[in-house]
């Protein structure tokens, strides 16, 4: 025990330095490991990117005359790209490297100070040689260039040396310690405050690598034979050991074993795949065995080092600098350096292993047969000495080294590293054309050098030199494959379009490393552009197994599955339990959109300021498919958000999907204005087509076909469809024959034919009925009969065979009676519908009459429809609701709902009317509604009933134009003895005027 916790016997101040430069070794160790098992980030990492793409689906349908209209919503997918980032300099690391690197050289310079003449000048040469080799002049201190501040700096530091080895000779280690750490606080401030060079203390760091890194190849030399040397102390320790020579043979050889088919499956002589040890590993374990071997080789070194703590303060020195080297090199993702250490670790352990075994054997072996304590004189040799051992080692290391490469190209690998961290420094601070001279310069130390090819592709992609670009990634993969650089490279080619080319590549990348994720997702990606499905998800399957991309890959798949309209097993009703990564939520409900599958969602949506590419696809998703449900405060807030400066990118896309979720809910004018700002804000073709079908569901055709027109002149496909049905169904019959004329000659067959229905139709005469197809004799009824000529009407029912378009033409022509106010001729025409019918005819046979017998004031009738549990449209029911409050003598509820259909619903003309004449003796806010009148005239200006209304009020308030104009409209537009009844039945507002 006392052998083993040696710091036992050192004074209390020698302990406390020595656990002090433990904790800092500590520390060491970890910056390593964690540097090395995350490297190459975070120099090279991945970053991910979000692709919004757009998938048009249907909401709903409605139909004019037989034809099905669908109502297209907006659904949106996210497809998530995994990119390999442009390099990113590790500056942290080169902070801790050079801080560490400090401190090892206060401890030397202090251990320094306490040797013979003889072994101080020797350490005085080398601590000059060290401080020349940080290019001090280059830092031009105070504007110097030449080698004044380096000669100041060697004649401070060694000066105070000189003073504690011949002055003071008697000054203790921590009084030293602290005089040093004084003076190399002092230069670095001034280096820091006076260098003209950009950041110095950078340029300090990588100046140091040199020296860190030969400083790390001694300190893995002196180690390398630790390990065996504990197998020696293992074996012979016990004094009940009767085969210690077996038992040290047999750990040593199975060791170096392992070693060799490690160096050998490394070098290329062999292509084997078995569990081996790894080389920084057993550094690790020889580095810490070494405190313990350092001390037990106190007597090789007690005429250098005046004591055993000191020389234990050289070795933690020795070690920290090894650590934080290795540690730097690993974190700054130097691929080469770090290859070429792992070469000597392992040629290293493997060479002084040999040796070391040998040296074990010349020297102790009639010991160990005797089964005596070796390990208490291992280093007491008769026959080979110590210093033998150490030069054989040497040897034996560089002759193993020697089998795989030359040693010029270690020192080559070297000299490209320290380039290539030249190249950092200046990307660091946004200097990149001389970044880019070092890091060429390293590439012509070093082809295979992945850092240096990736930071010049980075530089040459942020110069939108493509060509370079490539180049520089081909160089990188040919020579050292890395899936960073297979990524981008792959998306250098698509962002050219070479879709194939990029598939290939990434094609190539899945060879060199078939099981990772994120080359599954883009090879995914890549047959996604290819329009190939099935390769798109079985790649995607494949990245979703994978542990760091199962969300992306599960993301990806549904958006496949969207984007491709693939039958995915779905569940009738979705929960959004146990999904925590938004795009998997996002298109999530993109699925449920497309299949009009309802969704549970728990909670609420977590929406900021700025919203998110996920937030803000995530909640136009979900107002989509929650139009009818979506509370007023979500929806107040998803138009606010909109407003926002931060969300300019996701405007449209909010005001759209609110303007769905204010249509369904009944707020016609709202949703209009809101789908008009965004349709001419973004000028999308697509906007203006909604409004018009909103329009034309609206029974707004006139309306309708100017949106319909705006839609065709920006390219819309099927807007010259709509725009035809929209002029049809106002009665521009001339301008709609143009428009299906232009239509029969479109690709689409089924347009095609239904245009030539319609020009039949147009074009088709009394005298030519007979000639006509059922669907088109329907079609003539609709279009070409007018209403005062019921004698054609019977004699074209009479010759449709088919019974259904014979109640559909019914009940069309009820509809245009019941537009022009007439009523009676509405409700006589709708008492001839007769047999079964379909669902939605009959839902807008049961909506007519409820109309009609609210006009004729059939008030149980309207009561008990509105009792029974079946479907009535929310605006209708709210006017209804209304007429019967007033009825009650209720004008509190009436004026409730009435003030709600002003507001609400611009085109619904029954309603505008029974609210204005509600109002019009409110002498208080007349103005108001009377303005919100002619807001429903502004949205349907060919209105009997508003125009009817309009008149009277006008002539209430004395508009005696307005009244006249509006008047000179109506004549136009109602039957000759229907015009001539209304002013009879109004004969006190009109009087003379009005004859």
């Amino acid at each position: 025990m006392p052998s083993f916790k040696f710091w036992k016997w050192w004074s209390k101040t020698d302990q406390l330095i020595f656990w002090v430069c433990s904790l800092v070794i500590f520390f060491a160790l970890i910056f390593f490991w964690q540097s090395w098992l995350a490297s190459p980030a975070p120099v090279i990492t991945y970053e991910h990117f979000q692709q919004v793409q757009e998938v048009e689906t249907t909401a709903r349908t409605f139909q004019v005359g037989l034809i099905n209209l669908p109502i297209p919503v907006d659904n949106y997918v996210i497809v998530e790209n995994i990119f390999g980032s442009h390099l990113q300099p590790n500056v942290l690391a080169s902070f801790i490297f050079l801080i560490a690197l400090s401190i090892s050289f206060l401890f030397f310079i202090t251990i320094v100070s306490f040797l013979t003449r003889f072994w101080f000048l020797i350490s005085m040469g080398l601590v000059i040689a060290f401080l020349s080799s940080l290019r001090l002049p280059a830092l031009e201190i105070f504007g110097l260039p030449n080698n004044t501040f380096t000669v100041a700096a060697v004649l401070l530091i060694g000066g105070l040396a000189y003073f504690f080895h011949s002055i003071k000779s008697a000054s203790t280690f921590v009084v030293r310690f602290i005089s040093f750490l004084i003076l190399i606080i002092a230069l670095g401030i001034l280096i820091k405050f006076f260098s003209k060079a950009n950041a110095p203390l950078l340029h300090l760091s990588v100046n140091g690598l040199m020296g860190g890194i030969i400083l790390t190849v001694i300190f893995i030399l002196m180690v390398a034979h630790e390990v065996v040397a504990l197998f020696v102390t293992l074996t012979t320790q016990s004094t009940k050991s009767s085969r210690s020579l077996p038992h040290f043979l047999t750990l040593t050889v199975a060791y170096l074993i392992n070693l060799s088919l490690l160096f050998a499956s490394k070098m290329g002589f062999i292509d084997w795949n078995f569990f081996a040890i790894n080389s920084f590993f057993v550094l690790t374990i020889s580095a810490i065995l070494g405190l313990w071997g350092f001390r037990q080789r106190s007597s090789v070194y007690e005429h250098i080092l005046p004591s055993e703590s000191l020389g234990l303060f050289f070795y933690c020195a020795m070690m920290l600098t090894a650590f934080a080297t290795i540690g730097y090199l690993a974190a700054s993702a130097s691929d080469m350096m770090m290859d070429a250490l792992d070469d000597l670790i392992l040629a290293a352990h493997l060479g002084a292993g040999v040796i070391f075994a040998l040296y074990v054997i010349a020297n102790f072996g009639p010991m160990l047969l005797k089964n005596l304590p070796v390990y208490k004189v291992l280093y007491k040799p008769e026959t080979m000495p110590h210093f033998t051992f150490r030069l054989m080692s040497v040897i034996a290391t560089f002759a193993v080294l020697s089998l795989g490469v030359s040693w010029k190209t270690y020192v080559n690998q070297a000299t490209a590293s320290y380039y290539h961290a030249y190249g950092d420094l200046y990307l660091s601070v946004s200097d990149k054309a001389t970044a880019e001279f070092y890091y060429t310069k390293s590439v012509q130390f070093r082809n295979q050098n992945l850092h240096a090819h990736y930071g010049l592709a980075g530089i040459y992609a942020s110069r939108y030199d493509s060509y370079k670009e490539k180049k520089e990634y081909q160089k990188a993969i040919e020579w050292t494959p890395s899936v960073p650089a297979f990524l981008n490279l792959s998306q250098a080619y698509a962002g050219q379009d070479d879709l194939l080319e990029a598939a290939l590549t990434i094609d190539e990348g899945k060879k060199k490393f078939p099981k990772n994720g994120e080359l599954s997702n883009a090879a995914g990606l890549a047959f996604m552009k290819l329009k190939s499905p099935d390769s798109a998800v079985y790649f995607f399957k494949q990245a979703r197994k994978a542990k760091g991309t199962s969300e992306i890959g599960e993301t990806n798949l549904l958006a496949a599955a969207v984007l491709f309209r693939l039958d995915q097993p779905i569940d009738s009703i979705i929960s959004f339990k146990g999904i925590e990564h938004a795009g998997i939520k996002v298109n999530t409900v993109a699925l449920a959109n497309q299949n009009q599958v309802p969704i549970i969602f728990q909670g609420k949506l977590e929406l900021d300021t700025s919203l998110s590419v996920y937030q803000a696809t995530l909640l136009c998703n979900y107002l989509i498919h929650q139009k009818e449900k979506t509370d007023s405060a979500l929806l107040s807030q998803a138009i606010k958000l909109a407003t926002k400066p931060s969300n300019v990118d996701f405007r449209e896309q909010l005001l759209v999907a609110s303007a769905h979720v204010l249509y369904a809910q009944g707020e016609v004018k709202l949703a209009l204005q809101t789908l008009r700002e965004a349709a001419y804000r973004s000028g999308h073709a697509q906007y203006f087509s909604l409004m018009g079908l909103w329009l034309l569901e609206q029974t707004n055709p006139l309306a309708a076909s100017g949106y319909f027109k705006m839609a065709n002149e920006k390219g819309q496909l099927s807007a010259p469809y709509y725009q035809a049905i929209a002029e049809t169904e106002a009665d521009s019959l001339n301008l709609a024959y143009l428009s299906w004329e232009s239509l029969s000659h479109a690709s689409d067959k089924g347009i095609k034919t239904f245009a030539e229905v319609m020009k039949n139709v147009l074009l088709g005469k009394a005298s030519q009925i007979n000639k006509l197809t059922d669907e088109e004799k329907y079609y003539f009824c609709r279009y070409k009969i007018a209403l005062t000529d019921s004698a054609l009407f019977e004699k074209t029912m009479n010759q449709i065979t088919d019974e259904k378009l014979k109640t559909r033409a019914t009940i069309d022509r009820s509809k245009k009676w019941f537009a022009l106010d007439e009523t009676e001729k509405s409700l006589r025409m709708l008492s001839q519908v007769s047999g079964n019918v379909d669902k939605n005819l009959k839902a807008e046979i049961d909506q007519l009459r409820l109309m009609l017998a609210a006009e004729n004031g059939d008030w149980n009738f309207v009561g008990k429809k509105l009792n029974d549990s079946g479907e009535i449209p929310f605006t209708l029911r709210i006017y209804l609701e209304a007429l019967q409050a007033e009825q009650r003598a209720n004008r509190k509820e009436a004026a409730v709902r009435y003030h709600y259909l002003l507001n609400a619903n611009n085109q619904f003309e029954e309603g505008i009317v029974a609210a204005s004449r509600f109002f019009a003796n409110d002498t208080t806010d007349r103005m108001n509604n009377f303005s919100l009148l002619v807001d429903g005239l502004l949205a349907k200006p060919n209105s009997v009933k508003i125009l009817k209304q309009h008149v009277l009020q006008c002539i209430g308030s004395g508009l005696q134009q307005e009244a006249q104009d509006s008047l000179d409209k109506l004549r136009l537009l109602m039957l000759p003895s229907s015009f001539k009844k209304f002013i009879t039945d109004h004969s006190d507002y009109f009087g003379v005027e009005g004859k």
